[in-house]
């Protein structure tokens, strides 16, 4: 696997990394690469997890019926 250097890191974000990386049981490098990854390879979710998503928050609002439409959600339903 490639290697990366990153300098000139501030010290305060190199203390929250500790932190988080201390929370999460990682190493520091492993806890770089999942913020990296989630940063810059978020997850896509399934117009049935949007869906789903949404009707939780509608209930919670006290709404009934469906949320709104959002295109993607036909294009995701056509694949």
């Amino acid at each position: 696997m490639p290697n990366l250097t990153i300098k000139q890191i501030p010290e305060e974000l190199l203390q929250a990394l500790r932190e988080r990386a201390e929370i999460t049981g990682r190493s520091m490098n492993r806890e770089v690469i999942a913020c990296l990854q989630s940063a810059v390879m978020p997850a896509k979710q399934t117009a049935q997890e949007i869906i789903a998503e949404r009707k939780a928050l509608w209930q919670d609002l006290g709404m009934e019926g469906l949320p709104p439409y959002h295109p993607s959600m036909k294009r995701e339903g056509q694949k």
